[in-house]
């Protein structure tokens, strides 16, 4: 196996910061979204489906939530396709623009009582196109920002785009809280709602705006000249699948538990904190605000923490952290206030442990001529077969069993079994591919950096 010591110079100053916020303005409003939707699911469900069982409406609510996760893997194709052939630019600018057209038009939708059975159709189709959005921007945004940096700013830039993530959910569930606050329960159930979803629009014209302000990556430049000069055609669909599968699988692993574990945190935890945990919305609400905080803080703390332990040490001790704290944690949310809090902060912990690995290794894991289409196909088949059912299998454990700890149960073994992949796959997690597509061995200075 070739190696080598590589260290791209990487942006500094101004163009660091316009390059980090160019890549994280997409993943904000995406989570912006993701958010809403969570927050905002006892809402929809009220308005988008017929008035009776509130808990039928609401696993409805959360089925059309777990659909969505279906054109995932397809936007990460098109993106990827795209990113990898194109350019990563390309890719950025055509998933932001799915995102927020179609988060926009769920605030102009009309109600089950206007149009019926349309109401919700209407509702999942703005759903499958933001999924298709989706898909491909956290890969598109992550590569973009990885090829940018040098090996030693790497983590720490990426831990920024991390928490612009948790951002998005956090000023989500603030507006949500805010709106409550300004309007009342019942004008803000009534039309209130509709105000954050249209505020999707003109965060998407910010992010498309900052996004031209910035240039191609180098290492792509540097790829498609390479193909121009060899007449070779850019096939990174046929070339991940070929290639990449066994890598790809691990990959699904690996990353098993961070993906259940988001929709957990942001979506089903207020629910069962307004349910099981027996708690107001606004207290709900505001402890869901302190865990989006703490989210930001472990992410930016993450970036350093990488730098110094590496990737593979990260991902074992925060899926083995998940899989030990996980039903303590739902235990202690329904113990009152303080024990949701401190349940909710061992959630977020978890989850902030995983975060700044997991999107490098979307990046790291594949070498660069099939980095975006390989990493985001990985990371979309990931979520649709443990974030998709995420909410939609905790609303329907608890009314099973009566309790959520069934569910937070199920969280621990997928921790423990991502847990498992990352020690049996540390090799491949180990060897990281350079700027050059170039597998770098352990103990390298980039290593050092990367892993």
């Amino acid at each position: 196996m070739e190696t080598r010591d590589v260290e791209p110079t990487g942006v500094h100053g101004v163009n660091r910061l316009r390059v980090v916020v160019a890549s994280a303005a997409g993943n904000f409003a995406e989570w912006f979204d993701f958010g809403l939707y969570g927050v905002l699911a006892t809402v929809l469900a009220s308005h988008f489906f017929p008035k009776g069982d509130p808990t039928v409406a609401l696993l409805s609510t959360y089925a059309i939530f777990a659909l969505t996760y279906l054109t995932r893997p397809l936007g990460g194709l098109i993106a990827g396709w795209l990113g990898d052939t194109l350019g990563r630019r390309t890719a950025l600018f055509v998933t932001i623009t799915l995102m927020s057209v179609a988060t926009g038009a769920i605030g102009l939708l009309p109600t089950f009582t206007s149009i019926g059975i349309f109401a919700p159709a209407l509702l999942l189709l703005c759903r499958l196109v933001q999924g298709l959005g989706a898909g491909g921007e956290y890969g598109s945004a992550v590569t973009f920002l990885a090829e940018h940096s040098s090996p030693k700013q790497r983590a720490t830039n990426v831990g920024y785009l991390v928490a612009s993530t948790f951002l998005g959910v956090l000023v989500a569930v603030g507006a949500a809280s805010l709106g409550t606050a300004l309007m009342g329960d019942v004008l803000f159930n009534i039309w209130g709602w509709r105000i954050l979803f249209l505020l999707a629009v003109p965060l998407g014209l910010a992010g498309i705006y900052i996004r031209s302000k910035v240039a191609e990556t180098p290492e792509f430049v540097e790829m498609a000249s390479s193909r121009a000069q060899s007449h070779e055609a850019a096939t990174p669909i046929r070339t991940a699948l070929r290639t990449q599968w066994s890598t790809m699988l691990l990959f699904v692993l690996v990353v098993s538990a961070y993906a259940l574990i988001t929709p957990t945190l942001s979506s089903f935890f207020i629910t069962f904190l307004k349910g099981p945990g027996g708690l107001s919305a606004g207290d709900a609400y505001g402890i869901t605000l302190l865990v989006d905080v703490l989210l930001i803080l472990a992410a930016l703390a993450a970036g350093p923490l990488m730098s110094r332990f590496g990737m593979y040490r990260l991902l074992l001790g925060g899926s083995l952290f998940v899989a030990i704290t996980a039903v303590p944690a739902f235990a202690l949310a329904t113990t009152g206030y303080w024990g949701a809090v401190l349940g909710g902060a061992l959630l977020a912990a978890g989850k902030g442990l995983l975060a700044v690995p997991v999107a490098l290794s979307i990046s790291q894991m594949f070498p660069a001529r099939v980095r975006i289409t390989a990493g985001s196909l990985a990371y979309n088949i990931c979520v649709v077969i443990f974030g998709a059912t995420g909410p939609l299998l905790g609303v329907w454990l608890s009314e099973r069993a009566g309790t959520g700890l069934v569910f937070s149960l199920y969280l621990a073994v997928i921790a423990g079994v991502a847990a498992i992949a990352t020690f049996v796959g540390r090799n491949r997690i180990r060897f990281q591919h350079d700027d050059s597509g170039v597998r770098v061995a352990e103990g390298s200075e980039v290593v050092a950096a990367l892993s």
